[in-house]
């Protein structure tokens, strides 16, 4: 199997450029052409853009950095959507020696300032006026900044010297316009790169934080090499494969697939840019832009997974032939998934006379050259898992940490159990469960801990080079590894039980009126529950009901009865003491804008059970 020098390249921008030079006609991306509307019946213009071209924009990047002061070690943010210019930037910041620092766009200016600070980060790539003007009203500030194990709170001005924007933009001291740099004239490729060695630093990847303030993960050239070849190694790309990037590329996830367009044969897909002012995400361009686009391996999070389910199950709902036909399509598919042989007759032939329909739907969500998706970033829940297998549509689920850089198991086409992650990707990542069902892993692929976080770096990784994820997993005869949940959301009630609350949460969040949900019961009697609401399918529900509901869904009595029904029938099938007695219906929605989700989706639990301390105590 080629594997493109990846072993041996002494670092990321040497791979990109041995690339770049021996093939500088290959495709390395294609983005979608916003053509202005969003409901324009129009196919997207999809603009291919090869390693010439993109070899020549990092070089100019990297000629202006050095220009800056940039410097093997200097610290060089980015704060932007997923986008080729993210990519590029990172491989110019890479090829003068620098460390890249990811920060989700979506951060509010004090997690902004916090990771600035922690980073020593004052060289910004910001996507648009709306991080611009963030970026600004943060610079030459005094800021409140969370102290951690080594660290008391503490008072910082921070200082930021250049930011370098996408978009066009307002005129700044501070500003350098994307566009003047990429249109001027050619220069060489940067001579940093003969310094820069495998294990040197490549990027600070900050964690989303839902236990405490975030930990810089210091991931090297080195880590990031070896997991683009780990994932050839598992043969979960191949080199006509292309793969659509929309995840945000500050998370290690998104970044591994950004490296292996860059760095193989694979090509990526970005979706179009249709507000060049903020970093407001549209979904319904992004999702056309993944049906449109039709990369044939799709990169997802369980959420986005889990919506899609819903609003397909939203069309069963439809009055008339066209919600029948779909309805009886999923049902006949879902039966003979479950029962096999033993499925009905009728079930076996709407099976047989609708697999159109079934075909239809994988067109609508994902187009025609459509191989899978590959889940990572979070848990996928087994009922979505096996929701979309039923269909025929290959969801792949894949595991991994920002520590271990990224993937480490995932499941392979022709080759998978749902509800598992799959086995190792490859031979060089060692993986071990400890007595107490922690899952521990040692490779190349491994970082070497949290920037100024000596103690927690401690805790983590053990003196033998074993990283401790803080994950419980078991291991079946095939090596394949099922993660039941995490050390610290273990549920333990004051009768001593303990309870891993994830898989519980999983089947309950299959009832489609329900978004998101935490069980609670920590040193209690029993156990509760916190869940929201998904309006849109409650209120479908309700027309179709001929119910009148209350303007504030959350203190309605007949949605209550509606959600409590799938309780019961969830209780039925649990022991007593995971029997959730009572819930809270929250109103509104966790939200990133609330800081109630993760920019990958993900609840911080913590954050929640602390803004809803007083519904938890009434339960009780």
């Amino acid at each position: 199997m080629n594997h493109y020098g990846l072993d041996t390249a002494q670092n990321l921008a040497k791979a990109f450029y041995d690339m770049a030079n021996a093939h500088p006609e290959r495709i390395v991306y294609s983005q979608a052409q916003y053509d202005g509307t969003l409901e324009s019946k129009n196919e997207r213009r999809w603009v291919a853009t090869n390693y010439e071209v993109v070899k020549s924009r990092i070089n100019k990047i990297a000629a202006l950095l050095k220009i800056i002061g940039v410097k093997k070690g200097t610290r060089v943010a980015i704060i932007s959507s997923s986008r080729p210019e993210w990519m590029e930037a990172d491989f110019a910041i890479l090829a003068c020696g620098g460390v890249s620092i990811s920060i989700y766009q979506t951060l509010p200016d004090s997690d902004v300032a916090y990771i600035l600070y922690d980073s020593e980060a004052e060289i910004v790539f910001a996507e648009n006026e709306e991080q611009v003007s963030k970026l600004i009203s943060i610079n030459n500030k005094d800021w409140n900044i969370a102290g951690t194990e080594d660290r008391d709170p503490l008072v910082a001005k921070i200082s930021i010297k250049k930011i370098i924007v996408f978009e066009e933009c307002i005129k700044h001291d501070l500003l350098v316009q994307f566009s003047s740099i990429v249109s001027a004239t050619e220069a060489q490729n940067p001579i940093e790169i003969a310094s820069i060695q495998r294990n040197d630093l490549a990027s600070f990847v900050y964690t989303s934080g839902t236990t405490g303030p975030p930990k810089g993960v210091m991931q090297t050239h080195g880590n990031h090499l070896s997991n683009v070849r780990q994932a050839r190694d598992a043969e979960f790309y191949q080199d006509d494969s292309s793969l659509m990037l929309f995840l945000p590329l500050a998370h290690s996830f998104a970044k591994l697939m950004g490296y292996v367009g860059f760095l193989t044969p694979a090509t990526l897909k970005f979706a179009a840019i249709v507000d060049t002012k903020t970093s407001k995400l549209e979904p319904v361009s992004i999702t056309r832009d993944i049906r449109e686009g039709s990369a044939s391996i799709v990169p997802i999070v369980p959420r986005l997974l889990e919506k899609m389910r819903d609003g397909v199950m939203r069309q069963t709902e439809k009055p008339g032939l066209a919600g029948s036909i779909l309805k009886l399509t999923i049902e006949s598919a879902v039966e003979i998934y479950e029962k096999g042989e033993k499925a009905s007759f009728k079930a076996k032939l709407f099976k047989t006379l609708l697999a159109g329909i079934r075909r239809k739907i994988q067109l609508k969500l994902f187009g025609a050259h459509f191989k899978c998706c590959v889940s990572g970033g979070a848990k996928l829940p087994v009922p979505v898992g096996r929701f979309f297998d039923a269909l025929g549509i290959e969801i792949l689920e894949g595991y991994g940490l920002t520590e271990t850089c990224v993937a480490t198991n995932a499941n392979r086409l022709g080759n998978k159990k749902v509800g598992t992650v799959g086995p190792v990707l490859s031979t060089d990542i060692e993986m071990k469960i400890l007595d107490d069902g922690e899952v521990c892993f040692r490779g190349p692929n491994i970082s070497l801990g949290y920037h100024n976080r000596v103690k927690a770096t401690q805790s983590s990784w053990d003196k033998d080079g074993w990283f401790r994820t803080g994950d419980l997993g078991i291991l079946d005869s095939d090596k394949f590894l099922t993660i039941t949940g995490r050390k610290k959301e273990l549920i333990i009630t004051s009768n001593g039980k303990k309870i891993a609350p994830n898989e519980i949460e999983d089947r309950l969040k299959s009832c489609p009126y329900i978004s998101q949900i935490i069980m609670v019961g920590e040193g209690r009697p029993f156990c509760g529950a916190l869940l929201t609401l998904n309006e849109e399918a409650i209120k479908y529900w309700a027309k179709s009901q001929g119910k009148q509901l209350m303007t504030h869904l959350d203190q309605d009595k007949s949605v209550r009865n509606l959600i409590w029904s799938y309780f019961e029938k969830v209780n039925e099938k649990l022991p007593n003491f995971e029997q959730i007695k009572k819930i809270a219906v929250l109103p509104g929605d966790f939200t990133i804008d609330n800081g109630l989700l993760t920019p990958t989706f993900k609840v911080k639990r913590k954050l929640v059970e602390e803004r809803f301390k007083e519904n938890i105590e009434a339960l009780y």
